[in-house]
């Protein structure tokens, strides 16, 4: 009986080290490089956002001041049209950098617009208000009081435009904190 004991207790043992151990030590193993590898995509898709949001922070910048300018009584200058180049509809901003945005923005303080309402603010700004304010260049281009046209149907454009705009650099800098964190959102 004895050796039935030692013979059950060796077969245990001899088990546990040849598969139990290797198979924890693997199922260990995949956990973590897969959370590395999750870390490192959200690094990445920080930094892809803060490049995008970068983009379009300088196209509506570049809006912003062509609509206080040509809504400034003072300045007589013909107007430009609106930078559109970077928007590529609403997927300029790709669902993995919408993902990073909304956790980053769940315990933050929304500047501008919401930010998880990024892409409907943008989408309204590209897509409405620049190809509104087309309206005004082609009244200017036609010799017409654009001043007068400008200021009766866009004098809100320029809060709208400064809201979107403080709302994508919020973003950006979220973003761009995310991507040098050791253990990003």
């Amino acid at each position: 009986m004895m050796t039935l004991c030692t013979t059950e207790t060796i077969w245990i043992q001899s088990f546990s080290e040849d598969v139990i151990a290797p198979f924890a030590v693997a199922a260990v193993a995949y956990f973590l490089f897969g959370k590395i590898d999750e870390l490192r995509k959200r690094k990445s898709y920080s930094r892809l956002g803060a490049s995008i949001i970068h983009t379009l922070i300088e196209e509506v910048e570049g809006g912003r001041n062509t609509i206080r300018n040509t809504l400034d009584p003072t300045n007589n200058t013909i107007p430009n049209p609106l930078p559109r180049k970077s928007w590529n509809g609403i997927n300029t901003v790709p669902d993995e950098v919408l993902l990073r945005i909304l956790e980053l923005a769940k315990n933050t303080k929304d500047v501008g617009f919401p930010t998880n309402e990024i892409r409907i603010h943008a989408k309204n700004y590209f897509d409405h208000m620049v190809t509104n304010w087309d309206q005004v260049v082609k009244i200017a281009a036609q010799g017409q009081n654009f001043k007068t046209f400008a200021q009766k149907r866009y004098s809100s454009y320029d809060e709208a435009a400064t809201g979107v705009l403080e709302m994508l650099k919020h973003v950006k800098v979220l973003l761009e904190k995310n991507s040098t964190k050791l253990l990003p959102k």
